[in-house]
């Protein structure tokens, strides 16, 4: 692979971190709603609530292993100079 490829990997996961920090942002803020107003929900909530959390520790993971992988390929192209 060329620096150029590691460069455009790099950027391509960089991405997918972000996206993943994102969508956990996003189950959080739906977390918040579902404690907050658990009453709405009813037996479901403590289910919903799980849920939430398995998710946002799903993206967490994800984004740092998309985080590693965009060092190592920066790490890659710098070093094929």
């Amino acid at each position: 692979m060329t620096p150029a490829d590691h460069r455009s990997l790099a950027e391509h996961y960089q991405q997918a971190a972000k996206a993943a920090v994102a969508k956990a942002e996003e189950h959080k803020q739906l977390l918040d709603q579902y404690k907050a107003k658990s009453y709405r929900y009813g037996k479901r909530a403590e289910s919903l609530e799980s849920h939430c959390e398995a998710l946002i520790r799903l993206y967490q993971q994800v984004a740092k292993a998309h985080g590693e992988m965009a060092q190592m390929h920066r790490q890659m192209a710098m070093e094929a100079h």
